[in-house]
């Protein structure tokens, strides 16, 4: 079911329609405040849509380092399920008494 949401970003209201849990929406619209927000902190002196698109950028970053992890940790995970594999197949091979 669709849902209207209004979110602000940059002092400007934006309606969006979407299938997905309004209250996440309104996260994802805080998130991306709190990058720009932090990019004035920094000095970011931008236009709004310059700003926007630098912490899209930084958001986007985050998420790609984020994946980067994840497949990190499942490599380690596949490696130790390697590691099993070849002990299970050792012991299969022992004679039993």
């Amino acid at each position: 079911m669709s849902h209207k949401v209004d979110v602000n970003i940059l002092g400007k209201k934006f309606s969006i329609r979407t299938d997905d849990n309004p209250e996440a929406v309104e996260a994802a619209a805080e998130l991306v405040q709190q990058q720009i927000d932090e990019l004035r902190e920094l000095g970011a002196t931008a236009g709004s849509d310059r700003l926007i698109t630098l912490a899209a950028l930084n958001l986007a970053g985050e998420l790609l380092k984020k994946g980067e992890v994840e497949i990190q940790n499942m490599d380690t995970v596949i490696s130790a399920l390697d590691d099993v594999v070849l002990q299970a197949e050792g012991l299969a091979k022992v004679p039993l008494r």
